[in-house]
């Protein structure tokens, strides 16, 4: 080859090496990308009431075979499983929270007791109703939903992993959509960012039982109203396979259609039901459909956790073969932690509070607030303590960062109508000689001043009849200080026994006026108040032997009273104390008609060991000087109150009563709004009542007992029972209601 030639050769030589060079290349670069990529996978999960708990056990059963899902997707109780699942949240850490979660709590919007003044437990012994209506100017205000979603939302904030505001539900262990419905437009609300605990909310708003939430703009419902189980968000949200699981939407048979609410039910079940066929209609084969059955099990069922699991697990594995395609598709997501964690420690609390009550009274219950730990456990409990103040919505709370520090936002709204609260109550007593009854009438209003004063109304029409005034004005930020002046009137029967319990007639006592009294009170654990009342009575023989025929008397007295109340129960208590003492005396300078001086106390404990509890009690009193007036004796009979007699059939100027009451509760209520407990029970008293101070001889009291079933109902304690004592007398008993 010659020297000229050669050149051109080595150009053509490293014209093929880079030809070559290139396509390895190329070939090396396709050869590192996948071929397919693998199918994303959605987890839909349906509403449904309590049977979504069973989404529980059927994601336990997901995970144990190795099916992880790329996306959740949930409606209504759907939501709130899926969301706790997707912010973090295993398949056994969901069933810790089925076990722990309150959902008697979540349906009763009543503040635990222990957060409430002593005043307002005094009122809910002397007026149990539980339900309300708010009073305007206009009349009655019908709530927006039956149940206040205080307690729902504290339940939400403590079991989600997930605190704060987050810019997007993506970045969760597993991205999430919640699901609600715009109730302007019917359309269902994709969910994908904010505070989680609120999109849960938003998505269980069940009409007519939570109230609609605001949010971004719009009035919320829940989303099974839209898209009970929402499998084309899934589908827009990127998913090419999607597993549901379904909870049955059962329609009622005629038979089972008696009243307007069932047929309401009934409607509402079939706008839910045509959502939900219109979604399943889009599913293809490659899609998995798991429906639950639940046995005999409802959508009120909350308290039947462990078993609504177990049928999710049974309803998963029963579809096992179909989901056999999807083992092993993907590789088990790295499950990221929680998005945002707590801060460890509160160093400011800012109030946004929108109500009548300064804001001194709310800083009092949440400056403790401060230098605690950033948990849904201490937070909770301050915050129940504003919200049985009265007169709020809600008292919810999101935490912030300002200038490098923890704080706490809390947002206390107040009830967006109504200048008060009404309750109406029925009592019914019967025994086998005598039966009473009432309708009673209770209107409080809301704060009528920044410290949070109120005024209370009462009324009662029956064989008991009365009316009262009461203005309870609170004098600093702290409601301790108060005043309270107030007018009654009563009339009731004042029935008269001879020594063997025979009725030898009665009286009708009519007796009003005016007191004053003022107080301390010492938070939610007792009160001190004295003052003076004045007034004047007439009593009128209506049957019977009794002489007097009438008389008249005049009020004119002085009283003290001091009282502590730790029960977690009025009338079924488990747990506390409560211990009372009054004096009262007479004054002639006052207009009393009799200068008398009386002293009573008494003392209730409760005991409890799982379903078992023992009530142990002891009060006294005494006529101390002078004679006491028959509107002022001391009175015993009745159930408890030496069972056997009838009530109030001893009366006389002294009394002792020792009591121990056993009672066991045999049924748990129904998750609903007219659940109630229900007890078996005896007891077994001593005691016994003095005509005069000087007869009085503790050495020979009168035994009795009873035996009874007990019921917590919304009108209050409903008490079945009959008792013996000695002497042979024994009497039935029957009361339900406001206690007389």
């Amino acid at each position: 080859m010659s020297l000229a030639v050669l050149p051109r050769a080595l150009m053509l030589a490293a014209c093929l090496l880079a030809v070559v060079t290139a396509a390895a290349g190329s070939a090396a670069a396709q050869s590192s990308e996948p071929a397919i990529r693998p199918p994303s996978v959605a987890l839909v999960l349906s509403g449904g009431g309590a049977l979504g708990m069973a989404h529980v056990g059927a994601i336990q059963e997901l995970e144990r075979m190795g099916i992880h899902p790329d996306l959740v997707v949930g409606t209504s109780m759907g939501a709130i499983v899926g969301g706790l699942y997707a912010s973090g949240l295993d398949g056994q850490a969901l069933e810790r929270v089925v076990r722990e979660i309150d959902w008697r709590g979540v349906f009763d919007s009543t503040p635990a007791r222990r957060n409430q003044t002593y005043r307002q437990k005094a009122q809910q012994a002397d007026f149990p109703v539980r339900a309300s209506l708010a009073l305007d100017g206009a009349g009655v205000v019908l709530p927006a939903g039956a149940i206040s979603d205080q307690k729902l939302l504290q339940e939400l904030r403590r079991f989600s992993p997930v605190k704060g505001a987050l810019n997007s539900f993506d970045t969760l262990s597993i991205p999430f959509r919640a699901v609600a419905t715009d109730i302007e437009t019917g359309q269902p609300v994709v969910i994908d960012h904010g505070e989680l605990p609120i999109a849960l909310r938003a998505s269980m708003a069940v009409p007519g039982v939570f109230a609609p939430i605001a949010l971004d703009g719009r009035l919320l419902v829940d989303g099974g109203m839209s898209a009970n189980i929402p499998i084309s968000i899934a589908r827009d949200s990127g998913a090419d396979i999607v597993i549901v699981v379904a909870t049955p939407s059962g329609l009622k048979g005629q038979q089972k259609m008696s009243s307007a609410l069932d047929v309401l039910g009934q409607t509402v079940t079939l706008l839910i039901l045509a959502n939900e066929r219109a979604q399943l209609a889009t599913l293809t084969p490659r899609d998995v459909l798991v429906m639950i059955d639940p046995g005999a099990l409802t959508t009120t069922d909350f308290s039947r956790g462990e078993a609504l699991i177990a049928a999710g697990r049974r309803s998963l594995l029963a579809r096992s073969d179909a989901l056999a395609g999807i083992v092993g598709q993907r590789g088990r997501p790295a499950r990221r932690a929680a998005a945002n964690a707590p801060s460890g420690t509160i160093e400011y609390v800012r109030v946004e509070n929108g109500s009548r009550l300064d804001d001194a009274v709310l800083a009092r219950k949440l400056d403790p607030l401060v230098g605690a730990p950033a948990e849904p456990r201490v937070i909770n409990a301050a915050l129940d303590r504003v919200f049985a103040l009265g007169g709020f919505e809600r008292v919810d709370y999101a935490l912030e960062q300002d200038g490098g520090r923890s704080g706490l936002l809390v947002r206390a709204e107040p009830a967006a109508r109504g200048g008060g609260r009404i309750r109406l109550g029925l009592t019914l007593a019967n025994d086998s000689s005598d039966s009473d009854y009432a309708v009673s009438f209770d209107y409080r209003t809301n704060a009528l001043d920044r410290y949070g004063s109120e005024l209370q109304l009462q009324a009662t029409v029956g064989d008991r009849s009365a009316a009262s005034a009461e203005l309870f004005r609170l004098l600093e930020p702290g409601q301790n200080w108060f005043v309270a002046p107030r007018l009654e009137l009563v009339v009731r029967p004042a029935r008269v026994f001879d020594s063997s319990g025979f009725e030898v007639g009665a009286y009708d006592l009519t007796y009003g006026g005016a007191s004053l009294a003022a107080g301390y009170q010492f938070g939610s654990l007792g009160e001190v108040r004295a003052g003076f009342e004045q007034g004047r009575g007439h009593a009128e023989a209506r049957e019977g032997s009794v002489t007097p025929r009438s008389f008249q008397f005049d009020i004119g007295r002085a009283f003290a009273e001091a009282g502590v109340d730790t029960l977690d129960n009025p009338y079924f208590p488990r747990s506390g104390v409560r211990a009372s003492m009054r004096w009262v005396r007479g004054v002639p300078s006052l207009g009393d008609t009799s200068a008398f001086e009386t002293l009573s106390v008494g003392a209730l404990t409760a005991l409890t060991r799982d379903r078992d509890t023992v009530l142990l009690g002891l009060s006294g009193g005494s006529n101390l000087a002078g004679s006491t007036p028959l509107d002022a004796r001391f009175r015993l009979g009745g159930l408890f109150r030496l069972s056997g007699y009838h009530p109030d059939e001893l009366s006389g100027d002294s009394f002792a009563l020792a009591q121990v009451i056993y009672r066991r509760t045999v049924a748990q209520p129904a998750l609903n709004l007219l659940g109630s407990q229900l007890y078996l029970g005896f007891s077994l008293e001593a005691g016994q009542v003095w005509a005069r101070r000087t007869d009085v001889a503790l050495d020979n009291p009168t035994v009795a007992g009873s035996v009874y079933v007990g019921a917590d109902t919304p009108l209050g304690p409903m008490f079945l029972g009959y008792g013996h004592s000695e002497r042979g007398r024994g009497t039935g008993y029957l009361f339900i209601g406001r206690p007389f």
